[in-house]
């Protein structure tokens, strides 16, 4: 059965299409693009005007590729998160979408949001002797940590911190970050997430894991799966804190647009990491556009 779904989030926007029969995926089309939709988000609840151009031309080459590649755009399952449950202008901005390409966004909430990149991660994840794990999912204006019985599959909890990459990289430029922090600290539950093995998704931590494992050109099958011990990873960051961003992006070219938020994505991600995973780190490259090609439909308890 062919599929195909999008995920606009608020740093990148993600592409899947592909057949899936007998449970398994078989990829024809794996994209993302930059496009920092959540950036400046705090300052006036808006999406920036660049950033939803930046947007609306990633989802003009999309629609290309799945005609040409007999996907129909109308039929595309197009889910947005946390950015576009802040901005006030994501439903004019949605309705330009739909009127121009024919992709029909849906609004999921963080509920939604955990619930299919959980999904959409054990559908690669191996499961040993496992009954539980915990997700962490680091976007652009948000971080999900996720807690799931692997079988049968179920979420246990969850909870999304509104800081993310992006947002942290606007945080650090203006010198809030700190008390931000605080704040999100005393509001959330994060110890309730300790775990031996953190599963990291997300464009944040497989940039990060690509760049630990020095890959010159980002592999996501080789990197799927890969493990990091904690105080490693921990030194790796420490160090990746004091790079020069321009240095980084000459070494790792595909990192592209993403540089800009890499300064936020590390910050988090010392943060998140320390709190609540104990011994090591699995790299996982899925996620929730996984997760809705798996479904193939948006649950309505999940929109928003």
């Amino acid at each position: 059965m062919k599929r195909a779904t999008i995920d606009i989030g608020s740093n990148s926007v993600l592409l899947l299409a592909g057949l899936y029969q007998d449970g398994k995926i078989q990829e024809i089309l794996n994209e993302s693009r930059i496009t920092s939709l959540g950036k400046n988000l705090d300052e006036n609840k808006l999406f920036h005007p660049e950033s939803m151009e930046a947007t609306f031309l990633a989802l003009v080459e999309y629609r290309d590729l799945l005609l040409a590649n007999g996907f129909n755009a109308s039929e595309t399952i197009v889910t947005a998160t946390e950015a576009s449950r802040v901005a006030r202008n994501a439903e004019e901005f949605f309705l330009k979408i739909k009127n121009e390409l024919k992709f029909s966004v849906t609004k999921i909430s963080a509920n939604g949001e955990a619930y299919y990149t959980a999904l959409g991660v054990v559908t690669s994840l191996k499961k040993e002797n496992k009954k539980t794990a915990v997700i962490l999912d680091i976007g652009g204006a948000s971080s999900e940590l996720i807690k799931i019985q692997l079988e049968p599959f179920q979420i246990l909890s969850t909870v999304s911190l509104p800081i993310g990459s992006v947002r942290a990289t606007d945080w650090l430029n203006a010198k809030t970050i700190d008390q931000k922090w605080i704040d999100i600290e005393r509001s959330f539950p994060l110890k309730d997430y300790l775990t031996d093995q953190l599963i990291c998704v997300a464009g944040s931590m497989t940039s990060l894991g690509a760049i630990y494992f020095q890959q010159a050109e980002f592999n996501a099958d080789n990197l799927e799966g890969k493990i990091i011990a904690n105080n490693d990873f921990h030194q790796f960051l420490s160090s990746l804190s004091q790079s020069d961003t321009q240095e980084l992006l000459k070494k790792y070219p595909y990192l592209g647009k993403r540089i800009h938020s890499i300064p936020g994505g590390v910050w988090v991600a010392q943060k998140i990491v320390k709190l609540v995973c104990l011994s090591e780190l699995l790299i996982s490259t899925r996620g929730l556009r996984y997760g809705t090609f798996v479904t193939g439909e948006i649950d309505g308890k999940y929109t928003c």
